[in-house]
């Protein structure tokens, strides 16, 4: 029994972040799922996304000033976190694959790249 709820719990998970097609934090997920599956914990959610993740079910990208983001787009591309808002975007950089190749010594997967800058909607709330 315990088996079947941990699949609904994670299908409700990974529900989510495909409904909201965004990039929302592990804290943001657990709080969309907890409305939803109100008995459910903190580290329950948390185990879950990382097992997506690691499925490639989902896709998540790290951030060196802070907590990381869960993309429902699995496929490698390049993303821009604003510093005023901090959302983080889908960039149109086509992604290089070449960069994967760059040292032979080692056998480079993926990559990832995150740009940092001002988004268009807060450079117009700065300019007003």
């Amino acid at each position: 029994m315990k088996r079947e709820r941990n699949t609904n719990q994670k299908e409700m998970i990974k529900a989510e972040v495909q409904l909201h097609q965004g990039h929302l934090t592990g804290d943001q997920i657990y709080a969309l799922v907890k409305e939803k599956m109100p008995g459910i914990g903190r580290a329950t959610v948390f185990r879950n996304l990382k097992d997506l993740t690691e499925k490639g079910e989902i896709g998540y990208i790290p951030t060196v000033d802070g907590a990381g983001f869960f993309d429902y787009r699995k496929h490698n591309h390049y993303h821009f976190k604003c510093t005023k808002c901090n959302r983080l975007f889908d960039t149109n950089v086509p992604y290089n694959d070449s960069l994967d190749k760059v040292d032979s010594r080692f056998k480079i997967q993926n990559h990832v790249t995150l740009f940092y800058g001002i988004c268009p909607e807060c450079e117009k709330m700065e300019n007003n």
